[in-house]
């Protein structure tokens, strides 16, 4: 191919949405997928599927800190979310109280247990995104619920949240605690984390896994039960015959988690690097530099940010609107406008997020073409 011709690198800026595969865990899938047997079944290829489950419910529960036999492994966070907090609520029968600026399908978890129990309640937060104490521990004695659920580190924000200050309101008003966790794993200690809640969710492709596989944490004691019906796999908590293949997968990711949080501090000087960058180019931050090592939410008043991914794209730049689960609908992202933005000024936010393959040259690249781009931008709006 002549130098003419030649494809320049791009440069990945969406981790937040999926993370590439660490390294080992394409081989560990394909490994997996030789093996013929059912893990359910009593016979020597399905106790070979079985142990090797076994192995990986103990690396994912090594990451929590956790016993093996309270990890159930799901499709991935959106389920976990849902068979945790909704299971969680069930034990209560009473309100929940959930987070605006939670994931949405935390969010969408909260609404439709509300519906089964005495409704769902919204507790205020900051305009980074994190809960406000004083009014969470109002809404804790006023409403008495059942569960309250949280994200642990905002998926478009990177703010993070207190969960110990909240863990003891929780247990102050006899309520439950079901945290995201996703985005955090890998980027923030969370060894504590299965101390201070009663539930968890975890997402494989977050962390360099494959997609398609999740798990979810479960304090002994509640009993959560399955939200749909079928076999009595994962302790009868979710039915289904295992991905051992993506399970395998999702373990050999976790055996890198702490490579990962080492690189943490190194991450976090690029985020600054970026965020001080944008902000020289016109941008308004709505992250903090508080929260994770990885994350920068910004909007430049006037250009649409749909506009600034389609343009760093075709430059070879991969960023984001906010978060992948909500692509290609018309509404602003309900965490940005649960801060106080108002819709327009949602629709022109843009997340950027980095990860332990992210290098300086590639942050000061993007700075030097996204000037053109935003010229350009305001042009046409």
């Amino acid at each position: 191919m002549s130098a003419s011709t030649q494809k320049s690198p791009r440069s990945y800026f969406d981790w937040n949405a999926t993370a590439p595969l660490a390294p080992g865990v394409s081989e560990a899938v394909v490994a997996a997928l030789t093996l013929p047997g059912n893990p359910s079944s009593n016979h020597r290829e399905g106790r070979q599927a079985q142990a090797l489950l076994d192995s990986s419910r103990e690396a994912v529960a090594d990451v929590l800190g956790a016993g093996t036999l309270d990890v159930v492994f799901t499709s991935g966070g959106t389920e976990a979310n849902h068979l945790g907090l909704m299971g969680l609520a069930r034990c209560g029968k009473g309100a929940v109280l959930v987070s605006p600026a939670v994931h949405p399908s935390l969010l969408a978890a909260a609404w439709r247990a509300g519906t089964e129990g005495d409704g769902c309640v919204l507790s205020p937060v900051h305009e980074d995104g994190r809960l406000v104490l004083s009014r969470a521990e109002a809404l804790l004695s006023e409403h008495r619920p059942s569960v309250l659920g949280i994200s642990m580190a905002n998926h478009e924000l990177g703010s993070v949240e207190d969960v110990e200050a909240l863990s003891c309101l929780c247990q102050s008003a006899g309520c439950l605690l079901f945290c995201d966790a996703v985005q955090a794993v890998g980027r923030v200690p969370i060894e504590t984390l299965v101390d201070l809640v009663d539930g968890l969710s975890m997402s494989a492709h977050k962390v360099g896994g494959p997609k398609g596989v999740g798990a979810l944490w479960l304090r002994p004691g509640p009993a959560v039960e399955s939200l749909v019906g079928g076999g009595r796999q994962e302790a009868g908590r979710r039915p289904g015959t295992q991905a051992v293949a993506l399970i395998a997968g999702f373990a050999e990711a976790c055996r890198s988690v702490a490579g990962r949080l080492a690189d943490a501090p190194r991450q976090a000087v690029l985020r600054d690097r970026l965020a001080a960058g944008l902000e020289a180019l016109g941008a308004i931050l709505h992250s903090s530099g508080a929260g994770l090592c990885n994350t920068v939410n910004v909007r430049f008043p006037g250009v649409p940010g749909d506009l600034l991914v389609t343009g760093l794209d075709l430059a070879g730049f991969a960023i984001s609107t906010g978060s992948a689960c909500s692509s290609g609908t018309t509404e602003p992202s309900g965490v940005l406008t649960g801060i106080g933005l108002s819709k327009e000024q949602a629709m022109e936010a843009v997340r950027l997020s980095i990860g332990p393959t992210t290098q300086m040259e590639e942050v000061q690249s993007l700075l030097e073409v996204l000037g053109p781009i935003l010229e350009r931008a305001k042009r046409f709006c």
